[in-house]
């Protein structure tokens, strides 16, 4: 997976490269500061999606969906911070395949993405729902169903999608504020909810916060899934299957 954004608003750049890394943790995320530099950027390195914020410095935005549309059919998405029916309009006739109005629920952007890259005959949640194993945990995404040593382990919805996050992530810190977002968006007071769902896993793991095996805490970070056999801040070391990188 492959993403191109055009654009110089920071918030903009941050909230797409996130939605990619939190969705597709393998996709490779490509920026570019102006209209210009974009569309090079596209005509070289083929995309699977493209996405553009309409302040550029050097280009207006029909310019840009006008002269992309001339050597491509990328699916293209608009995020524009401005209530301006007539640019919504405007760029869905230039060649723009969705409009999202900035800001925007980190939920919802995933989800329009992902029905963009579906419609272009591509199948971005194949992976997703594949099952995924690390020693003896297993967890199933189209059924929600986690097994522990062949033991079934019951999670609430909630506690499933975090699982599901930080295994995907493995290796990698997960930022407090990104499974916030990930998880409630913006719309809930969701403080001190992940330390909450971090300790009702770790719980039905049986893990330890002080000798993680699975879930080890990055302090003022966030949170890494380490698996057994990986070497985390305190980790035991029992005599397990290390888990495979991600690919």
């Amino acid at each position: 997976m492959k993403a191109v954004f055009i654009g110089v608003d920071p918030r903009a750049t941050e909230l797409a490269n996130l939605a990619f890394r939190l969705r597709w943790p393998e996709a490779t995320t490509l920026v570019a500061a102006n209209g210009g530099d974009g569309l090079q950027l596209i005509e070289r390195e083929s995309p699977d999606i493209v996405l553009i914020h309409p302040e550029l410095p050097d280009m207006t935005l029909n310019r840009v969906i006008r002269e992309l549309r001339d050597f491509t059919k990328v699916p293209l998405m608009v995020l524009g911070d401005r209530s301006d029916d007539m640019e919504v309009v405007t760029s869905l006739e230039m060649g723009a395949d969705d409009y999202v109005q900035l800001p925007c629920d980190l939920t919802e952007l995933m989800v329009r993405m992902w029905a963009l890259l579906r419609r272009a005959g591509m199948k971005p949640n194949e992976q997703d729902n594949g099952p995924l194993t690390c020693g003896p945990l297993s967890i199933n995404p189209s059924t929600y169903e986690v097994f522990l040593d062949e033991r079934r382990i019951i999670l609430t919805s909630t506690e499933f999608r975090l699982l599901h996050l930080l295994l995907r992530n493995r290796g990698t810190v997960v930022g407090r504020n990104t499974l916030e977002r990930s998880l409630w968006g913006d719309k809930t007071d969701s403080y001190g909810l992940v330390k909450k769902y971090i300790q009702r896993l770790r719980s039905k793991l049986g893990d330890n916060a002080r000798r993680p095996i699975w879930i080890a805490s990055i302090h003022g970070v966030g949170y890494r899934f380490i698996g057994p056999g990986a070497a985390g801040p305190g980790a035991a070391s029992p005599a397990r299957a290390e888990c495979p990188s991600p690919t």
